[in-house]
């Protein structure tokens, strides 16, 4: 975690009006800062950004999950509920999440004439840029990451770090893959063309050997298999 992140995000919380705090729809708990969450308190709106790339049953679950929450469920790329967000927006509004959560993208939808920055590139966003709106100011922050510990796996997951700069993508793309062998093994099985009911290391090798992705004397480059699966993964091609 850089030095003064909480500094930071107190100070803006305070001088906040609302507080947006945006969520990924495909792991929106594990996305949620705690922290952030209880300094904003009544002030705090959660945002379930890129709900078109999940697919209904988990658009059903986290509705149910989060039913007695401040929250709406949008799509920042389609503009999806994006009308009905605008209208409980006042004053100064802290834009405050993860890295590639699509902060950047949603600030441009709530925003008339403001542009923010955007790209793929996770952490892509350096500095505070203050926004207008109609009827209000938007703060976007830097999506820096607070994880304590910086889990490699929770981060590659969340599209906290870009793939090829993982230390270990093959541990985080077979976390993908077991949670998809619980949860939509046919949405995976269907996408890659293979056999779910393998081990998600053999799935991983199985994407590998599909896709050519071979090293000297015919062995699996899992490392850039693991690298293809999160890139589809980031880009919403598959979905949970």
């Amino acid at each position: 975690m850089k030095q003064g992140f909480w500094i930071v995000v107190k100070n803006i919380v305070r001088n906040a009006d609302i507080v947006l705090e945006v969520l990924d729809a495909r792991f929106p708990n594990i996305t949620r800062i705690s922290r952030l969450e209880k300094m904003a308190k009544e002030k705090l709106i959660l945002v379930v950004n890129k709900v078109d790339i999940v697919s209904k049953k988990t658009l059903d679950k986290i509705k149910t999950e989060f039913k007695n929450s401040r929250c709406v469920l949008v799509s920042s790329k389609n503009s999806e509920n994006i009308s009905e967000l605008k209208k409980l927006l006042k004053g100064k509004v802290a834009v405050i999440g993860y890295p590639n959560t699509g902060k950047s993208t949603l600030i441009n939808k709530l925003s008339s004439g403001g542009k923010a920055r955007t790209s793929s590139e996770s952490g892509f966003t350096h500095g505070k840029q203050l926004i207008a709106g109609k009827g209000f100011m938007l703060m976007d922050t830097p999506g820096i990451v607070p994880f304590a510990d910086r889990d490699e796996v929770r981060l590659g997951l969340v599209s906290g770090i870009s793939p090829s700069k993982l230390e270990n993508p093959d541990l985080v793309a077979t976390k993908l893959i077991y949670i998809f062998k619980k949860n939509n093994p046919s949405e995976f099985g269907k996408y890659y063309d293979v056999d779910m009911t393998l081990d998600s290391y053999s799935i991983l090798l199985e994407v590998g050997k599909k896709r050519h992705m071979l090293l000297k004397k015919g062995e699996i480059d899992e490392r850039r298999a693991a690298v293809s699966v999160l890139v589809d993964w980031h880009n919403g091609k598959i979905k949970l």
